[in-house]
């Protein structure tokens, strides 16, 4: 099925715009800085150009991760009342950054920073968050670049994987931390891959979920592999359409993320919004996730919308140019990895042999560990919370003592 001439025209008319353009140069003429410098070198965006900041808890709300029924803020659900979660917003990269954090805040204390994917927000990691922080380690999880109480800027290139690793260096240097571990998942995951291809002096170690290090292909680009693979009506493809996070307003939105965190997927039906909105079957919701857990998403995305969340896909092509100097450039920092083996993004063509016959070894050199649980899906830090906790916990607590475990693949 091919695109409408409309869209076309649209695409290549920003393809060739001044903007994106002045983008591409900035990677051509290496100026890392950009994003990766003081936050003094991007400009403060005007006032006007950013949609409206989702309200979040006041700083040291008593906040959700048991059934306790504890004391807790109107917008956040119950089951996570047996932790003080304290929340902020920072100046962070000409942007204000929503930030979580539990756990000690002095300075000798371990740092972990969490990463979210899509649809998500730092709640994602309110199970790890509390696991580790009473274990002693300072858990820092933001809102990222357009979501929830997170600057949204309207213009796509604007997320491209400089302004996001800019965004987390100068949330770092924000609160004082020179190197943290690094727990991602989902997009949070790529954007962590590229933290640490970037910027690996930041990294103490990594923990990244679900989706693999993808090395860049030079002679193809992300959208046409995607196209050739799933055809013009898979949502990667259709998230490049302008306007199109407007068909998220048609969903009552606690039946969409019903949806989306729990249905299982493969190929061209991953996400296919027409299809979510034809569903009529009644959902059932699984253990790990509760009614409160998807009001507290439907409400905050009911104040920030989609938009943010779907540039990230409008960027893969820009940021497919603007990684060429890094090519064939390996990830060098501590690396465990975890995948459900009902997880979408383990299934994509290739990517268990990459995973399990070298290639990732290979562009991940410190690669230590690779996990593989049976039965899990995406979702995999709610869906197996203590099990995820307790491995992110058994990995990084090996940096404390200084021992590093030789490499192993296990399937759980």
């Amino acid at each position: 099925m091919f695109r409408q001439q409309a869209d076309i025209n649209q695409t290549l008319a920003y393809q060739n715009s001044s903007e994106h353009k002045q983008a591409v140069q900035i990677a051509q003429l290496g100026l890392a800085q950009f994003a990766f410098g003081p936050t003094h070198m991007v400009p403060a965006l005007p006032s006007d150009t950013s949609r409206s900041l989702a309200p979040v808890p006041a700083l040291g709300s008593p906040l959700p991760v048991n059934s306790s029924g504890a004391e807790h803020d109107a917008d956040t659900p119950r089951t996570m009342a047996a932790m003080t979660v304290r929340h902020r917003q920072l100046e962070a990269n000409g942007i204000s950054m929503h930030v979580a954090e539990a756990g000690p805040v002095d300075a000798s204390a371990p740092a972990v920073l969490f990463v979210h994917g899509f649809p998500e927000l730092w709640y994602s990691w309110r199970h790890q968050m509390d696991y580790l922080a009473a274990r002693g380690y300072r858990c820092v999880a933001p809102d990222l670049r357009g979501y929830g109480g997170t600057t949204a800027p309207p213009e796509p290139s604007s997320y491209t994987a400089f302004h996001i690793v800019g965004d987390l260096v100068a949330l770092l240097d924000a609160l004082h931390l020179p190197q943290v571990f690094v727990v991602g998942h989902d997009w949070g995951a790529i954007v962590s891959w590229n933290l640490c291809l970037l910027r690996p002096d930041r990294v103490r170690a990594l923990v990244n979920l679900s989706v693999a290090f993808m090395p860049r292909n030079p002679g193809v680009k992300p959208l046409e592999y995607f196209r050739a693979a799933y055809g013009d009506d898979y949502y990667v493809c259709r998230f490049q359409e302008p306007g199109l996070e407007a068909e998220f307003a048609a969903f009552d939105l606690k039946s969409f993320f019903k949806l989306a965190l729990t249905l299982r997927a493969t190929g061209s039906s991953v996400m296919d919004l027409r299809k979510m909105q034809t569903y009529a079957k009644q959902i059932e919701l699984p253990s790990w996730l509760s009614e409160e857990d998807v009001n507290y998403l439907a409400s905050v995305y009911s104040k920030t919308g989609f938009a943010g969340g779907v540039n990230y896909y409008r960027c893969l092509d820009l940021n497919w140019e603007l990684m060429a100097p890094w090519t064939r450039a390996k990830v060098q920092v501590p690396t465990k990895f975890i995948v459900g083996d009902g997880d979408l993004a383990y299934h994509h063509p290739g990517v268990k042999s990459y995973i399990h016959k070298g290639g990732l070894k290979r562009d991940v050199p410190m690669l230590e560990e690779v996990v593989v649980i049976k039965g899990a899906g995406h979702f995999i830090q709610q869906e197996r919370a203590q099990e995820i906790s307790e491995h992110i916990h058994d990995y990084i607590k090996k940096f404390e003592a200084g021992v590093l475990p030789p490499l192993r693949v296990s399937k759980l």
